[in-house]
């Protein structure tokens, strides 16, 4: 149970304080200044020059010979260090990047004239004062490696902790896992400095073209006070900006048949074509004062998905065509008031339209859907150096997106509670077998998502108390409304036992379950608060202290008031929407207290310089962090009314109602109800990491970090009214089935991650990251064998694989040419067995024969069992299963050529899966499916399935 701790008094004095985030993202140097002989000096002028905006920081030692240079953006800069009577001393090339301390020392020598004095390769690669765990990804990188996908965010993958193996690619390829945020929800997106999470969902709402993108910072785990609703990590991104001079590019990117092998499982190569086109510009407005920038991309591409079932169902297999399209454009403004004061405004949009995105393997096109995402954002930042020690930094967002799940080819569009006769006229049947899946609504679903938010943060500065404080505090408010609704299967869902057609004098053909649901509605508003104080406090030179507190706090997530959002149902649709027949107090508690009231979160690390030299960081940090509360699963407690769920058991086919019409045979029985627990709460995770960073020269860094995460009170679904396996009767008769929401999944996240990285110098630079870890669920289940109801059980993790290895560099050979390449290799995922029958009489198909143990494909599946199981159905054995690893290699070369002074054309060819390497999925789950054990589709979310070819050019100035 987790300790609930720090009364409310202090978060009123944590807000009183002021407010927070990193400025912005921004950077930020410090150092200190002595003579020849070892003192301090005080008085020198310290200046930061950006050498792209012109922009000027400025700062004098004090009595200690310190100096700060904050709210630094990332980029270019140039540091001298002047005192009367001393050599100047000028370090030019310092590269920031994302919310990095940059520690820059001085040593000024007497000069009897004035005299200046260049040190260069100055710029450090090691933080010395950053406790978390964190990789930040260059401009560089995101211009220069090759990126089958030309999505910025898969760029994400160089880092070690992370991953992509339990994301729902057919919504969102652009999401990462990042640590122990192994679920597609749990991790934290940021962008300039304000939020960039889908509340709904809790992924990435909001993509970018990859040539909007600055730079930004993969943090693992143990990250600072400022970020919160994310129990994995957080990813911090910074868009472009204009400079001092215009600049400029052209680019177009192609792909098509010819230059595209065959993929596994077509029996002859599609069609396929890629195009991607997409431009930029940037300048002044003013010199040194207002800058702008402006980036689009377009992408059209038909993709084909295979349909494999074994040879099964001849009728519905085959390769289908998908025409994606997507566009995106950025437009950005910087002004810069005063010398102390920034000022910025992005305007940002994107749409896109992917039909039967999940086809493929098992998946007829009917049974799959169409997916749009019309989205955009409005961000306003004000960035204030009030003094050497005061800083203050404002941001303002408009953002707004809605999921467009429609029925196969169909790119539907409707308002929610929008269930016309042209909507439901694209419903059929759903028919699932062992091999295949057909027929459905496509998931129909709409759902606008609104964000407004306003986030304010504040940084003081405190020399004196046992070193050097930095104070950051701030508050962050969004109000989100959030409408959804779902077409249900109207049609029926029927689920079969085996891979044959229905035969109604063969009773092994009969279907196990039918299931059926009306079209539903809802209208769920939530706030969200959270509040910080961070310290970073300097003891020595050497030895830096993080601490931090937050607050997070969710209005409206939890349904405190049922009645007031049910009346907004009967307001849209014009129909009754509460409760039928009362919910008893046992399952709701009279639904007093929800609300989680006390997500108070510490977070402390160390960082340690042990020589002083500023090239080694012994670290080690905890925290406390909470998750979004998703709203839309959260949802279906006021929706079930409208849905009216019908489920049968072995029913008769074709008429499961036996003559009656649907309302006839539903009220003769007792209705299905999904209700949550008035006990529910954010889930929390306790993270901790120990590690070193060690410098090798001024250009090379090695990291290694221990990182393990405890997560707890994850949503979970039990039914507390399954019949009494004796008496056959149920705890509330008056229902049938109840889908009891409650607090009670947990995770567990150990991993062992390894970094070695060089910055670009001496025209290369390479990263390589390993991650050793392993992942374990634990949450209750319905499909345990030997056991009735639900069973809390401990299992691998979805995306428990046990080891990765990436490997990328970039080098510019002579002639302008430049070559560049990924490396990425991982071990096997475990895969569930599966089933589609009620083994147990407790209602539920699913259940696992004796000795089929859940999540233990390729975890040690015990083939005995499940061969013992096989023959029973009169199935042939089966030897083994597939465990597929995952290798992919891509390369890429450019060629430049100048035209005159800085323009420039880049002639490209990339080679994705230069192998070839057919990266299978996980194999067919269901142990009485012929092709059980085999994989029969290759693995989602990859960008390159067969090797693929593809030319470019690009026009620069």
């Amino acid at each position: 149970m987790r300790k609930r701790w720090m009364p409310a008094l202090l978060l009123l004095g944590l807000i009183a304080l002021g407010s927070t985030s990193a400025y912005a993202q921004n950077a930020q140097i410090v150092g200190n200044i002595k003579d020849s002989s070892g003192g301090v000096l005080p008085g020198v002028t310290v200046t930061a020059r950006n050498t792209d905006l012109g922009l000027v920081r400025t700062d004098v030692t004090n009595a200690s010979g310190d100096f700060r240079l904050p709210a630094l953006p990332p980029g270019n800069y140039v540091v001298t260090a002047e005192l009367q009577s001393f050599t100047t001393e000028t370090r030019p090339d310092i590269v920031l990047v994302i919310e990095q301390t940059a520690t820059i020392n001085f040593t000024l020598k007497p000069a009897a004239i004035s005299e200046t004095v260049t040190v260069t390769g100055e710029s450090p690669v090691v933080d010395t004062t950053a406790s978390s765990v964190a990789t930040s990804i260059s401009n560089t990188q995101i211009q220069s490696l090759p990126v089958a996908s030309r999505r910025w965010i898969d760029l994400a993958m160089l880092t070690p902790g992370t991953s992509q193996d339990n994301i729902r690619g057919f919504f969102y390829r652009g999401n990462v896992n990042v640590g122990a945020g192994t679920r597609e929800y749990s991790n934290g997106f940021v962008v300039d400095g304000v939020n960039n999470t889908w509340a709904e969902m809790g992924e990435p709402r909001q993509n970018f073209a990859m040539d909007a993108i600055r730079e930004f910072k993969v943090s693992t785990s143990t990250y600072k006070a400022e970020y919160g609703l994310a129990t994995g990590g957080v990813v911090s991104v910074v868009s472009k900006s204009g400079t001092n001079d215009f600049h400029g590019s052209g680019l177009l990117f192609f792909r098509d048949k010819a230059i595209t092998a065959i993929e596994q499982f077509q029996k002859t190569k599609p069609d396929y074509r890629r195009y991607q086109w997409g431009a930029t510009l940037g300048g002044p407005i003013v010199k040194d004062k207002t800058h702008f920038f402006f980036a689009y991309e377009g992408t059209k591409e038909t993709q084909f998905f295979t349909v494999n079932a074994g040879g099964l169902w001849p009728q519905y297999e085959g390769t289908y065509p998908s025409k994606q399209t997507r566009w995106t454009y950025l437009v950005r403004l910087d002004h810069q008031l005063t010398s102390t004061q920034q000022l910025f405004a992005r305007v940002a949009a994107e749409d896109e339209y992917r039909p039967i995105i999940t086809a493929g393997g098992r998946v007829a096109p009917s049974n799959s859907f169409d997916f749009a995402v019309p989205r955009s954002s409005v961000v306003i930042g004000h960035t204030w150096v009030m003094s050497d020690r005061r800083i203050n930094d404002f941001r303002f967002q408009h953002a707004f997106a809605k999921y467009e799940v429609a029925p196969p080819y169909s790119h539907g569009d409707w308002s929610p509670g929008d269930f016309s006769e042209a909507r439901l006229n694209y419903c059929t049947a759903i028919y699932t077998y062992p091999s295949i899946g057909l027929g459905g609504c496509g998931n129909s679903q709409m759902g606008p998502e609104t964000r407004w938010e306003v986030k304010d943060d504040f940084s003081y500065l405190v020399p004196g108390w046992a070193g050097q404080h930095q104070f950051k505090t701030g508050v962050d408010f969004s109000y989100i409304p959030f409408q959804y609704d779902n077409m249900g299967t109207p049609p029926g869902s029927w689920t079969f036992p085996k891979d044959t057609p229905y035969n109604a004098n063969d009773p092994s053909t009969w279907p196990t379950q039918y299931t059926n649901s009306l079209p539903t509605y809802g209208n769920l508003p939530t706030k969200q608060f959270a509040a910080y104080l961070q310290d970073d406090w300097q003891l020595s030179s050497r030895f830096t202290v993080n601490m931090g507190l937050r607050y997070d706090r969710e209005v409206g997530a939890f349904i405190e008031d049922p009645q007031a959002l049910l009346q907004k149902i009967q307001t849209k649709l014009g129909r009754n929407g509460s409760f039928p027949i009362p919910i008893p107090d046992a399952l709701t508690n009279g639904y007093k207290g929800r609300g989680d009231h006390n997500n108070f979160g510490p977070r402390i690390g160390f960082a340690w310089d042990p020589t002083g030299d500023g090239v080694t960081n012994v670290h080690a940090a905890y925290g406390l962090f909470y998750d979004n509360v998703r709203t839309l699963l959260q949802g279906g407690e006021l929706t079930w009314p409208q849905a009216q769920t019908i489920v049968i058991s072995h029913p008769a086919f074709p008429d499961p109602y036996q003559g009656l019409s649907r309302d006839q045979f539903l009220s003769g029985a007792p209705p299905n109800i999904t209700v949550n627990s008035s006990r529910m709460v954010n889930p929390y995770a306790h993270q901790a990491n120990a590690g070193i960073s060690r410098e090798i020269g001024r250009e090379i860094a090695v990291t290694v970090d221990g990182t393990f995460v405890w997560r707890y009170s994850d949503r979970d679904l039990v039914d507390p009214n399954i019949p009494d396996q004796t008496t056959r009767q149920r705890l509330y008769p008056q229902f049938g089935r109840v889908t009891f929401v409650q607090s009670t999944a947990d995770n567990a996240y150990r991993a062992l991650l390894v970094k070695f990285e060089k910055r670009m110098s001496h025209n290369y630079q390479y990263l390589f990251s390993y991650t050793l870890s392993k992942a374990n669920d634990n949450s209750y289940l319905s499909s345990v064998p030997g056991t009735y109801g639900y069973t809390k059980f401990q299992r691998p993790a979805v995306a428990d694989r046990r080891q990765r290895l990436v490997v990328s560099g970039i080098i510019a050979l002579p002639g302008e040419i430049q070559v560049s390449a990924i490396g990425d290799f991982r071990t096997s995922l475990p895969f569930g067995p599966s089933s589609s029958v009620d083994l147990n009489g407790d209602g539920y198909t699913g259940d696992l024969p004796a000795g089929v143990v859940p999540m233990s494909g390729c975890r040690g599946l015990d083939l005995g069992a499940v061969n013992t199981y096989r023959a029973s159905k009169g199935l042939a054995p089966i030897t083994s299963v597939n465990c597929p690893g995952y290798a992919n290699v891509d390369l890429r070369f450019s060629k430049f050529f100048t035209i005159a002074g800085s323009h420039r054309v880049e002639f490209i060819a990339q080679l994705f899966n230069i192998f070839n390497r057919a990266n299978e999925n996980i194999p067919n789950t269901n142990v009485a499916a012929s092709t059980f054990g085999q994989s029969t589709s290759l693995l989602p979310n990859i960008n390159a399935p067969s090797r693929q070819a593809e030319f470019a050019v690009r026009y620069q100035f």
